[in-house]
């Protein structure tokens, strides 16, 4: 099936990119070359079943996310590299941008490396493909909260066990000479 896109839809999905620059935490320029229908509907649904609309998958043409770049007064040489063969953009704002790197990780690498990130924009900083999963490596916001609480909790486990094993060895103490007598 094949359309042609008005001129009100380009104004729109223009408009949907330069909104996305300025909004979004993590932006991600992705090949989505060999993924066929199937493949890319399941990666659209498990996005959505993840981050619900906090993330946006759509796939643009080049053309138009040049002239959005124009528009929003970036420099287009920085974007170069990412905006050669299919562009899919995903955007995700209210959301740990390296939550969302990690999802999409894990989902190209079970997928043969499919669909392979091309570059994107992270906290206002471009990053290339190398960077991008360097950062999927690195812990969520959930997991660095999960690692201050047990770094936190773990002396006062320790007070506790310490206190609690002299109690324990004085009741044995006190048992031992009461079985004696």
């Amino acid at each position: 099936m094949f359309f042609l896109l008005t001129k009100e839809l380009k104004k729109g999905l223009i408009q949907d990119f330069v909104d996305a620059l300025e909004e979004a935490n993590l932006i991600l320029f992705i090949d989505f070359t060999g993924m066929n229908v199937p493949l890319s509907h399941q990666f659209r649904m498990e996005l959505y079943n993840n981050f619900g609309e906090d993330v946006i998958y759509k796939v643009y043409r080049n053309s138009l996310l040049k002239t959005a770049i124009k528009l929003s007064k970036k420099s287009e040489d920085e974007f170069e590299p990412f905006l050669t063969g299919p562009t899919a953009v995903l955007s995700a704002k209210n959301v740990d941008p390296i939550e969302v790197l990690k999802f999409v990780k894990k989902f190209s690498d079970s997928q043969k490396g499919l669909p392979f990130i091309k570059g994107g924009i992270l906290e206002g900083q471009i990053i290339d493909s190398e960077k991008a999963n360097e950062y999927a490596k690195l812990p969520s916001k959930q997991e660095l909260y999960a690692m201050l609480v047990r770094s936190v909790n773990y002396p006062i486990f320790g007070l506790v066990n310490a206190l609690a094993g002299n109690i324990r060895n004085l009741i044995y103490v006190l048992n031992a000479i009461k079985d004696n007598k």
